[in-house]
């Protein structure tokens, strides 16, 4: 069973300047084995905010989803401490639930799309094959006229609907 997603807490550096998404910094400790010291490390995410509350500096706690976008793969669950408007007068915050309900919609949205393109896309080439082909092979052997014939050098099955043609 995999492991519950990580939560992180960072600060909000940018804001209003992508459609529902703003970078969120975090900071960790890291151990450079070489100097035998520890010195803070910074790592700026993208993260997804779907109601666009947040604002730039406040701290927020981020969790990791399935990937919103080609660069954002975390969506915020709370807001720690807001700076600026208190957190009661902006849009909440939707749940994990109401995300996971929202991406199986449409997620569902879009397979039956797909079946439909692909149901519209196996009519028109089988019609479009019919049209340049002409009849199918068991529709062309079942006017056989008789026996093997030769023509041009070579024996072969003349169909009624070549025997006009010879």
């Amino acid at each position: 069973m995999p492991a519950p997603p990580q939560a992180l807490s960072g600060v909000v550096v940018s804001a209003g300047k992508m459609m529902k998404a703003v970078k969120v910094r975090t900071v960790k400790q890291v151990y450079d084995s070489f100097l035998q010291k520890h010195y803070t490390a910074h790592q700026s995410h993208l993260v997804s905010d779907p109601n666009e509350s947040l604002r730039t500096g406040d701290v927020v706690r981020i969790t990791a989803r399935p990937p919103a976008s080609k660069h954002i793969r975390h969506v915020v669950t709370e807001i720690i401490a807001p700076w600026g408007p208190p957190a009661e007068e902006r849009p909440p915050i939707p749940s994990v639930e109401d995300l996971d309900a929202q991406y199986a919609a449409k997620r569902e949205a879009r397979l039956a799309r797909k079946k439909e393109r692909i149901k519209e896309g196996k009519a028109e080439r089988l019609g479009a094959r019919a049209e340049e082909n002409g009849p199918s092979l068991k529709e062309r052997h079942t006017d056989v006229v008789g026996g093997p014939e030769v023509v041009g050098g070579e024996e072969r099955v003349v169909l009624e609907s070549e025997k006009g043609k010879l």
